[in-house]
This record gives structure tokens, C-alpha cells and sequence, in this order.
């Protein structure tokens, strides 16, 4: 599966200087989805903590202040 690539908020034709890997695509899906974070550790079969992690990630490759804004950022980009 290949590296999402998502744009920057304040940009709209600029791409990311590091993509989305897999993992946190599947993880901003499923935020987009409304899960708790334990809800998706239990989906991925990985650690709460692992969640926050890439939770952390995604949102400074988004420049996303939380989870709604990263949301909002990762569909307003495709």
C-alpha cells in the first residue's frame, strides 16, 4: 500500500514534506469514523498508546490543532 499524501491546510497545492504512512491513514479513517482511541487499538490489534502516537503525527503532518481539525484537514484534501 503506498504512503498517502495529503496537503497542507494553509497551502492547497503544496503537498506534505512527509506523507501519511499506512498506519495513519487507517487511523485518521477511523477518527473520521468517530472511535475512541481504545476502540481503535482494539480494530488495529495495537496499544492505546500506539493510537496517541500516531494521533501525534497525523496532526503535526496536518497542522491540525485536534482530531476534528485533522479530520477535517485529511478530507478537505482527499
Amino acid at each position: 500500500m503506498d504512503a498517502c499524501i495529503l496537503l497542507t491546510p494553509g497551502a492547497p497545492d503544496a503537498p506534505l514534506i512527509e506523507p501519511l504512512t499506512p498506519r495513519e491513514t487507517q487511523v485518521l479513517e477511523l477518527v473520521a469514523d468517530g472511535l475512541p482511541n481504545k476502540s481503535i487499538a482494539a480494530r488495529l490489534g495495537i496499544g492505546s498508546e500506539t493510537v496517541k502516537f500516531h494521533l501525534g503525527s497525523i496532526l503535526g503532518k496536518l497542522g491540525a490543532s485536534n482530531r476534528t481539525d485533522a479530520v477535517r484537514v485529511g478530507s478537505s484534501a482527499g
